[in-house]
């Protein structure tokens, strides 16, 4: 199959159906979509990693002042 074949909507028995290269574009966009959506829970985990972080160093400097 040929580019400007694959890029055009064929007609089977008076249906339209979905040429490969659109196929391809949709599959891509669900994946995209998936990936975003992993995204931004690894964000979510980055955020709530980097708050324990915060209260970890918080509570070793006030168990370090008790020991002053």
């Amino acid at each position: 199959m040929d580019a400007e074949t694959s890029e055009q909507v064929f007609l089977d028995k008076g249906k339209a159906t979905v040429s490969d290269s659109d196929l391809l574009v949709l599959k891509l966009q669900e994946y995209l979509a998936a990936q975003k959506a992993e995204q931004e829970l690894l964000k979510e985990e980055v955020n709530n990693l980097t708050e324990s972080q915060h209260h970890v160093i918080k509570t070793q400097e006030d168990m370090n002042s008790k020991l002053d």
